[in-house]
């Protein structure tokens, strides 16, 4: 009744909800998973098991709507650019703002679940990288959002880093939905799966593989709250990072998958590809 009183409906709403749901429930399992291995000290948590976790929250949510959604702004963007559709841009703006909306709501319930677990393990409530140290090396901060390896001497490393990772993304995305190997292989949510295992097992080290700005900045804009503005210039501003680069990564791998192998009639936007993609639960706009 209240959504039919605004001229709104059900069907609607879906899209946004679905990005926004899908965001949230990324961040609670994949925020979630680095809190319980970070504050056990690795008692109830490994490298593959946070791989494992992030790679089943994105495949998870597809099944949230059909097309299932993006849940990521890099994507999204991406696909806007390289194969527009009707009505896409229109739509673009609720879109972005839901993930990231989804993003901080996720961190947010994290942090509610796991705040005792971080008193005690980070009193201090540090930053990697940050102006406080931390007595026994501890930065919880890192649960929320990703920050660079220590060692790595300027941004850009960490940037080629997660351009690398969110063009191996982008390019495995076109892969899945692409109509042969759809009928091929009926399964785009478990590929889905092993693409970010593999990302993440691969890639992952050495800045979190962000490959996402709504995983990274939404539950960044959250911890700056509770940690304070230096989330945000801690490591000469490092979050800018994986904001930008996912983008310029999901291009380009869009772009080489479209140049050098896509077959389609037309390489930038074709009913068979949208179709592919809605009939296999994989979202693609």
């Amino acid at each position: 009744m209240l959504l039919n009183k605004y001229g709104l409906s059900r069907r609607t709403l879906k899209p946004y909800l679905a990005e926004f749901f899908g965001t949230a429930l990324l961040i609670v399992i994949g925020d979630g998973v680095v809190a319980q291995a970070l504050l056990s000290d690795y008692q109830y948590g490994t490298w593959l098991s946070i791989n494992i976790a992030w790679a089943s929250a994105v495949a998870l949510s597809g099944y949230f709507s059909n097309p299932s959604p993006t849940i990521n702004p890099a994507v999204t963007i991406c696909m806007a650019l390289v194969r527009p559709v009707p009505g896409q841009w229109k739509k673009l703006p609720g879109k972005l703002f839901a993930q990231f909306l989804g993003g901080s709501v996720g961190a947010i319930i994290v942090y509610i679940n796991y705040r005792s677990a971080i008193n005690d393990w980070d009193p201090e409530y540090t930053i990697p990288g940050g102006s406080i140290l931390s007595p026994r090396g501890h930065h919880s901060a890192g649960i929320f959002s990703t920050y660079p390896a220590a060692f790595f001497q300027s941004n850009w490393e960490a940037a080629f880093n997660e351009f690398v990772a969110a063009a191996v993304l982008m390019f495995g995305l076109l892969s899945i939905s692409d109509p042969a190997n759809g009928a091929r292989f009926h399964s785009p949510q478990l590929s889905l799966f092993l693409l970010l295992t593999a990302i993440g097992a691969a890639l992952g080290w050495q800045t979190g593989y962000a490959i996402n700005p709504a995983r990274d900045f939404g539950p960044r804009i959250f911890s700056a709250f509770i940690y304070g503005r230096e989330v945000f210039t801690a490591a000469n501003y490092y979050f800018v990072v994986p904001i930008f680069a996912p983008i310029v990564g999901c291009i380009v791998g869009a772009t080489t998958y479209d140049s050098l192998i896509y077959e389609g009639d037309d390489s930038r936007v074709t009913d068979a590809v949208s179709n592919m993609a809605g009939e296999n639960g994989l979202r693609l706009d």
